[in-house]
């Protein structure tokens, strides 16, 4: 009787994972669907063959990258969290942002901003201690 009981408390509760997986792929899915269809305006099958005798160079099809650079700092943890939440936000609206792009996005927008309100900004951070932590023990 108990195992019975067992079988059928696992079989729905796989069911019901189940399930709950398939709603997030069907609303994944359609967060998806309706941001391409945002971002992608309905396409002229006509503009994009092009026109007879006209060649397209490599470097109009593929533009040079600009060089990256490594780096590193130091954050405080207010700050990560604070990263993650708004990749939680980006992901509600399905665009998946990395640690690196929110921290690009918010330069730009800083860029954008009026010299007071970026000095506002700038001056009420939390000043933090720069450097790695030291990895000696103390006695």
């Amino acid at each position: 009787m108990v195992k019975k009981n067992m079988k059928s408390a696992l079989a729905g509760s796989l069911k019901a994972e189940d399930d709950a997986v398939r709603m997030r792929f069907e609303k994944a899915e359609s967060l998806f669907t309706a941001r391409q269809e945002q971002l992608s305006p309905p396409v002229d099958a006509s503009s994009t063959t092009p026109l007879q005798g006209q060649e397209i160079s490599p470097s109009s099809v593929e533009q040079e990258q600009e060089k990256v650079v490594r780096d590193s700092f130091t954050l405080p943890s207010s700050d990560y969290e604070l990263i993650a939440l708004l990749k939680q936000r980006c992901l509600g609206s399905a665009v998946n942002a990395s640690k690196s792009e929110i921290i690009r996005a918010g330069l730009h927008a800083l860029r954008n901003m009026e010299d007071k309100d970026l000095l506002a900004i700038v001056e009420g951070l939390e000043k933090v201690k720069t450097g790695r932590p030291s990895t000696k023990k103390k006695r």
